[in-house]
């Protein structure tokens, strides 16, 4: 059987929010996002409370006990058993009651691809990537009308904006030569 675990909880904790795992001692182990408020740790027994982010304790500074919990255990039977597949994951030996009851929290969500978890940026969502629109294949090659050839950088612009460009290009390579003269010389007076 598993020791006890004693735990404090903050006050104010919400879903999704980033929190730090603390030992007794006020050792920081982890820095994770919540998977539970609150009012839930409070309240539960047993479960994940948090998905860990980054492990900030160094490697073996305490005895391992992780997998001494009830269901834990129970699931290193059924896997023994021929119950659960080698990585834990139901199969047709699987009993309907753990398949209703045990929650995997690191499978795939059903009905969407195993894709990368957006970042949390703040406490109201997830940041969402933008959609990337569909590119026909005829249209890739084609800009400007021209078939198969790549549209100029500085096509369209006037005769000042192309000598205003030359103008600010020469100033920066003069200015670079400059900085790696002096860079030159100092280092020549060290040697």
């Amino acid at each position: 059987m598993a020791p006890e675990l004693t735990i404090s909880i903050e006050a104010g904790i919400e879903v999704h929010e980033e929190v730090v795992l603390m030992t007794t001692k006020g050792e920081a182990i982890a820095l994770g996002i919540a998977q539970m408020s609150t009012v839930e740790l409070s309240t539960c027994d047993h479960g994940v409370v948090a998905k860990v982010k980054r492990c900030i304790m160094e490697r073996d500074l305490y005895p391992r006990r992780w997998g001494l919990g009830p269901v834990a255990l129970e699931k290193k039977k059924m896997k023994a058993d021929g119950k659960l597949d080698k990585y834990g994951r139901p199969n047709e030996a699987t009993p309907a009651k753990w398949n209703s009851e045990y929650k995997d929290f690191n499978a795939p969500i059903e009905g969407s691809a195993a894709a990368p978890i957006a970042e949390v940026t703040s406490k109201e969502g997830v940041a969402a990537a933008p959609a990337i629109p569909a590119v026909d294949a005829d249209t890739s090659t084609i800009n400007n009308g021209v078939e198969g050839k790549k549209r100029k950088r500085h096509e369209g612009e006037t005769a000042e904006e192309k000598a205003e460009r030359k103008r600010k290009k020469k100033e920066k390579k003069e200015k670079k030569a400059k900085k790696e003269g002096k860079k030159v010389e100092e280092s020549d007076e060290s040697e």
